[in-house]
């Protein structure tokens, strides 16, 4: 009976051991280290000028026409009625000219912006210094030169 007993204590303690193991084996991490918190949302400073873009906005000559400009560096075009006309990508302000393979022209205190999307050719824009913080007026540097004009959105 003393050998029955003994054998069925062993036995326990190895499942008690077994589960043990099993259990912290599955733990990722002690109870004192702090899990990395990662932001799915990131703010970029902008200069006074460029963060007037950060908006939605609507074309004042094609009124379906409207582009948002949001605050993590995202931008999208839309035109209503036309689903398949949304485009998204990003924006950034160029602080360093020299950094860029385009030709800007020599305008002192311009504020450029950068647009990219989904084909990746970069746009260029200057923010026009008629710009107030309800009407953005773009001029289109990667392209014929025409001026897009915006209002802000409610």
């Amino acid at each position: 009976m003393n050998m029955k007993v003994l054998v069925g204590g062993i036995i326990i303690i190895i499942l008690v051991v077994g589960a043990y193991l099993v259990a912290t084996q599955n733990n990722p991490a002690p109870a004192d280290t702090q899990p990395e918190v990662v932001s799915t949302t990131t703010e970029i400073s902008w200069t006074p000028e460029a963060s007037r873009a950060v908006g939605t906005w609507q074309s004042t000559e094609d009124p379906k026409f409207t582009r948002e400009f949001r605050i993590d560096g995202t931008v999208t075009d839309m035109y209503e009625g036309d689903a398949a006309a949304t485009a998204n990508g990003t924006w950034s302000q160029v602080i360093d000219i020299s950094a860029e393979q385009f030709e800007f022209p020599a305008v002192d205190n311009a504020t450029f912006l950068k647009l990219v999307f989904s084909d990746g050719e970069p746009m260029y824009f200057a923010i026009a210094a008629d710009t107030t913080d309800d009407r953005l007026v773009l001029v289109n540097l990667s392209g014929r030169g025409n001026v897009l004009t915006f209002a802000r959105m409610q």
